[in-house]
């Protein structure tokens, strides 16, 4: 089977049936729980559901999955950034330093996170809301709130264009830029 949007979409929205009847009718219960707010109930079954069915994938398929590009929203500002090669090998050199001799060889050795192919930068992005970003340089304060936000999947499926959604949240919500990747 094809693992893509409209298969995903097949495959979860009787999780989302299902899961906004449970909640409507088991509302009263909940009350006191995590799960009673619906967006929460509804993120956590997706999630589930979603990790259920590709379960049934293969790597390369979730992969591809996963590295969609998604539109940025007009009202988020982007920046675009190229990580110097020497902050590269100065955190790394910070990190071997911190696990020493012995927590870089349980972690598989001082290679294997250091993954870029040659030639290749590493990439990130500034990511706030425009109003935010608009009114700062008007003031031209410097921003006082900075999060760095680095996803999941160890480098082995998704994206920040996967996460965005959840970063510009994040950012609306503090009045912050983050630093992605």
């Amino acid at each position: 089977m094809v693992f893509n949007t409209i298969s995903v979409g097949t495959a979860v929205t009787p999780t989302v049936i299902e899961t906004y009847l449970s909640h409507y009718l088991n509302r009263k219960p909940l009350r006191q729980k995590p799960t009673a707010h619906i967006s929460y109930h509804e993120g956590l079954q997706l999630i589930r559901r979603f990790l259920h069915n590709a379960a049934y994938h293969t790597v390369e398929d979730i992969q591809a999955f996963t590295s969609q590009w998604v539109p940025t929203p007009r009202w988020v500002k982007v920046e675009e950034v190229t990580i110097p090669q020497k902050a590269i090998d100065n955190a790394a050199e910070a990190v071997i330093f911190q696990l020493g001799h012995k927590g870089v060889d349980r972690v598989g050795g001082s290679k294997w996170w250091q993954w870029r192919r040659e030639g290749t930068s590493l990439r990130a992005e500034w990511i706030e809301m425009r109003a935010d970003h608009d009114k700062r340089k008007h003031s031209e304060e410097h921003c006082k709130r900075t999060m760095l936000y680095v996803h999941g999947g160890a480098y082995f499926f998704g994206s920040v264009d996967e996460h965005r959604y959840q970063i510009q949240r994040h950012a609306r919500k503090l009045g912050a830029r983050v630093l992605a990747r």
